[in-house]
C-alpha cells in the first residue's frame, strides 16, 4: 500500500502554466494499469504519481487506486473496475466526464475555498445512468469486470450519496432524479428506484474519511513537471 503524501520537494518547480488539466495517482495498492491512444503498450503499470489525461483508461485488477482530478475531485477505483476519462475540466465548459466502464467508483468532489457553489461540473456516465454533481461524496456502482470484489459484491448497480446531492438520469436527456445525503438510487429494469441509503453501503463509504487531497500548489508542480518531461521527450524524438 503506497500513498502520495502532499510533499513534493523532489519536483522541479517551473514557471510555465499549461492549459490542459491532468489527473495524478496519489494512492495505489495491488495491480492497476493505464491504457489509451498515447500509450505504446496495451497496458502500462500504474505508479505512484502517474499522470492521467483525457482519453486515458485506468483499470484495476486485484488492486485499488486513488486519483486526484486536477483540484476538482479525488476518486477511488475499487477492485476489478475500469474508468475512462472522457473530459477533464474542459476549458470552455469547465466540465469533467468520467466513463465508468465497469466496477465501483468512489467520488469526492472538492468544494471551492470559502464553501460557495462550484462553477465546474462533474459527471459519471455508463450505459445504465448519468450522475452529475457539484461538491459531494458518492459511490457509483456497476457490474465488475474480470473478477469479483468480495468487499463490495452486495452493492447493486446505482448511485449512493454520502454527502451533498447528485442528479441521476437514465441518459443525458432523461428526467433527473435528485438523490440527497443518505439516499440512493438503484437500477430496477429500465427505471431508477430512489430509497433510503442502505446501512451496509453507508458503512463502506467511511472510506471517504481517508481521502487526502493534494494541495493546489503541489498539483501544479506535478502537472508542470510532467509537461516539461513530455516536451523534452518530444524534442528528443524530433531530433531522431
Amino acid at each position: 500500500m503506497i500513498r502520495l503524501i502532499p510533499l513534493f520537494l523532489f519536483l522541479i518547480t517551473t514557471t510555465t502554466v499549461f492549459a490542459e488539466e491532468v489527473g495524478v495517482v496519489s494512492f495505489i495498492q495491488g495491480n492497476n494499469y493505464l491504457s489509451g491512444p498515447r500509450f505504446k503498450k496495451a497496458k502500462e503499470p500504474v505508479k505512484l504519481g502517474s499522470v492521467l489525461k483525457k482519453g486515458d483508461t485506468i483499470t484495476t485488477e486485484d488492486g485499488t487506486c486513488e486519483i486526484q482530478l486536477a483540484t476538482q475531485a479525488t476518486i477511488r477505483l475499487a477492485k476489478f473496475s475500469a474508468l475512462r476519462i472522457d473530459d477533464l475540466l474542459n476549458p470552455k465548459t469547465k466540465s469533467t466526464t468520467l466513463n465508468l466502464v465497469g466496477g465501483k467508483l468512489f467520488v469526492k468532489a472538492h468544494k471551492p475555498p470559502g464553501g460557495g457553489p462550484s462553477d465546474s461540473q462533474l459527471s459519471v456516465v455508463n450505459p445504465s445512468f448519468v450522475a452529475g454533481v457539484r461538491g459531494t461524496e458518492f459511490l457509483v456502482a456497476t457490474p465488475n469486470q474480470g473478477g469479483e470484489d468480495e468487499d463490495l459484491k452486495e452493492v447493486e448497480t446505482g448511485v449512493y450519496v454520502n454527502e451533498g446531492t447528485v442528479a441521476v438520469s437514465p441518459d443525458k436527456k432523461g428526467k433527473q432524479t435528485l438523490v440527497g445525503q443518505n439516499e440512493e438510487v438503484v437500477v430496477s429494469g429500465k427505471e431508477l428506484k430512489k430509497q433510503i441509503l442502505d446501512e451496509f453501503v453507508k458503512e463502506k463509504m467511511r472510506i471517504f474519511e481517508q481521502f487526502k487531497a493534494i494541495k493546489e500548489e503541489n498539483y501544479q508542480r506535478i502537472k508542470e513537471q510532467y509537461e516539461k518531461n513530455d516536451q523534452i521527450m518530444n524534442d528528443y524524438k524530433g531530433q531522431g
